[in-house]
């Protein structure tokens, strides 16, 4: 099925309440049109998800969560994935490069994480993503066997979307070189094997002119957006280039 790139984005811990609020309404809803075209989901922190799914509702866009707890129970601290279905979440992130540092998650817990979201009806976004600037077969490997964990873990006709954000580019100027990234995607695409709903997307240090360079190699769904998501200017050319582009095959999602 053929449609426009999809894109997401995350604000990490960099928004508070009213910033949140002020974001979504200053510069996401003012471009509802063209963000909903992109199918966009913003991932919020837990506590302001609520509103952010409040101020969405309707936009064409949705709210996603950052993170997720794989089983419900007596788990303090952590959030189960009924419960972001519950306030208004349609998609969350599983397996990020700074939750697999910092909090030692490995690829059987995101896989966990991820079969959990699908079962509470929620998109699992499936991050993946060498740590360090690897040689073009290590990086394949590295990657490969990432996505393979937590795709295994999916029923096939789960939709899903893998997010390969190489961690060395996360927050540089400079992304993944377009022949080694498009050598990836071949590689996530032999990870889902008979999985038919899943997006593959780009993440890491994404600025305009970053998914033409990428599109010209290889067929990506779509990128994932940090700063350029919050700077006006960044994201108006950002939005122009992935509108402009020549549709792709996502199959994971439905156009209405």
């Amino acid at each position: 099925m053929t449609t426009t790139p999809v894109s997401l984005t995350s604000t990490k811990m960099n928004l508070g309440l009213r910033e949140t609020e002020e974001w979504i309404n200053d510069v996401l809803l003012p471009r509802a049109d063209a963000l909903a075209r992109l199918r966009f989901c913003a991932c919020l922190p837990h506590p302001v998800l609520p509103l952010g799914a409040r101020l969405l509702r309707d936009s064409g866009m949705s709210a996603g969560a950052q993170n997720v707890w794989y089983e419900a129970g007596a788990f303090t601290g952590e959030v189960s994935a009924g419960l972001l279905a519950e306030v208004g979440c349609t998609h969350v992130m599983v397996g990020h490069a700074e939750r697999r540092r910092l909090f030692a998650e490995d690829d059987r817990l995101v896989g966990r994480k991820a079969r959990a979201a699908a079962h509470a009806g929620l998109i699992p976004v499936i991050c993946v993503g060498e740590p360090e600037r690897l040689g073009h077969a290590e990086t394949v490997r590295y990657v490969r066997r990432q996505a393979s964990a937590a795709l295994d873990a999916l029923p096939h006709e789960t939709p899903a979307i893998v997010l390969y954000e190489p961690v060395w580019a996360i927050g540089s100027a400079q992304g993944a070189d377009p022949h080694q990234a498009a050598a990836v995607l071949d590689a996530l695409h032999r990870a889902a094997g008979g999985h038919h709903d899943v997006g593959m997307i780009y993440g890491g240090a994404v600025v305009p002119g970053t998914y033409s360079s990428l599109r010209r190699l290889a067929p990506w769904d779509g990128v994932a957006l940090g700063r350029a998501a919050q700077d006006s200017a960044l994201l108006d050319e950002t939005l122009g280039e992935l509108l402009s582009s020549r549709p792709v095959d996502t199959p994971w999602v439905r156009v209405e």
